[in-house]
């Protein structure tokens, strides 16, 4: 009798053990635990270099009494002969448990996209800690330079636009950020061409208290195709590519040029087509353009003439486009995508095309380039809309 209620007490009793014992691990777990927050890729010497961005939880949380930390930012370098043995060498020295489910950003490298994403996207995609939703971009700046530089006030580098592209890119829309996910859809489907935005550090356009202020900055993009690297290119180069990009949030352009600006219209609404049509048996291209926007900020009084106005938006948006499809076929990448709507649309002609080994980028195949927009004025002609077409 007396055995069997020592039974019942110990029965009764285990459960309170175990919640005790778990309170008791998991407070110690989040107290000691690394938070993974980036991951950087190069590869130099025949060898993997893996950088990995670490934040201290006060640089992400305020203090109960109110004190300002500064950014705590840790960084990694390993190297290995593969991407998961660099990876992997990051344990020896980590001290406590990394957590890979808050890495938010992933940097490549030319050298790294160049060796080859299959190897590093594997590695990535096959640890069930990483999710597949952090923002990817390329740089040719030293790596950890990037994963160091903060904020604006003392904030970490959670507040950027490494780990939070998007509200800048709403505010003023060029090179398109772009998810793990995403990237992974585009540079695997057939003949699509895929594109990142690359980041620089600009140390000239803010100061604090008169000292250099560097921050990140999105400088150009790495395009790549068929999962092959194809290149990197500088913004001024691809001014083109907000037109064409769906993502587009707000444009804004300067008409009818940089230099001599007469005019600001801004584009919130835009999308583009590109029409795959058979004449005398080859196929050709329409890229017809739509958009609708306002005319933020004019510099003269003689741009108030609509024909003026017409000619100018409609000429400078056709020309940045024509001049983003002929950068693309002078570097032989189909910028526009132009193969892959005969692949998505007319696959059986595409199949015979690349069985006789067809170009499908040349001079004469695109024909014609068509913008349709409509513009209203914010100014002296508002409510004024200003329709332009060709």
């Amino acid at each position: 009798m007396k055995n069997m209620l020592f039974k019942l007490r110990i029965l009764f009793l285990l459960p309170s053990l175990l919640l005790i014992s778990g309170c008791n691990n998991d407070i110690n777990e989040v107290q000691n635990l690394n938070f993974g927050t980036a991951i950087g890729v190069d590869f130099k010497d025949d060898k993997f270099h893996i950088y990995i961005q670490m934040l201290g939880l006060s640089s992400v949380a305020k203090l109960e009494d109110g004190t300002n930390v500064p950014p705590q930012v840790y960084i990694s370098e390993t190297i290995g002969e593969t991407f998961i043995d660099a990876f992997f060498k990051a344990y020896r020295t980590s001290q406590e448990r990394i957590i890979w489910a808050h890495v938010t950003a992933i940097v490549l490298s030319e050298s790294a996209l160049n060796k080859g994403i299959e190897n590093i996207y594997d590695g990535l995609t096959r640890y069930y800690e990483f999710r597949s939703t952090p923002w990817v971009f390329g740089t040719l700046e030293p790596i950890d330079n990037i994963l160091s530089t903060n904020g604006f006030f003392n904030q970490s580098s959670l507040n950027t636009i490494l780990h939070s592209p998007q509200s800048s890119y709403e505010q003023s829309s060029w090179i398109r950020p772009i998810k793990l996910n995403k990237f992974a859809r585009e540079l695997l489907e057939p003949v699509q061409t895929t594109y990142i935005p690359t980041l620089t550090i600009n140390k000239k356009q803010w100061k604090k208290n008169k000292g250099v202020e560097p921050k990140l900055a999105i400088n150009g993009a790495f395009f790549l195709n068929n999962k092959e690297y194809k290149g990197f290119f500088e913004l001024n180069d691809i001014k083109g590519i907000r037109w064409i990009a769906s993502e587009s949030k707000r444009v804004p352009i300067l008409v009818p040029s940089k230099e001599k600006p007469e005019f600001l219209a801004v584009f919130e609404e835009k999308y583009v087509k590109i029409i795959p049509i058979n004449v005398n048996g080859k196929y050709k291209y329409d890229v017809v353009f739509f958009a609708n926007g306002y005319i933020s900020n004019r510099l003269k009084n003689n741009v108030l003439n609509v024909k003026h106005m017409q000619n100018l938006v409609k000429d400078n948006i056709i020309t940045q486009i024509k001049d983003f499809y002929q950068l693309g076929l002078d570097k032989n990448i189909d910028f526009l995508n132009i193969e892959h709507q005969l692949y998505r649309k007319h696959n059986r002609e595409w199949k015979q095309m690349k069985k006789n080994n067809e170009p499908f980028l040349e001079e004469d195949i695109i024909n014609d380039f068509k913008a349709y927009i409509s513009l209203q004025h914010s100014g002296s002609f508002k409510k004024q809309k200003i329709v332009i077409h060709d």
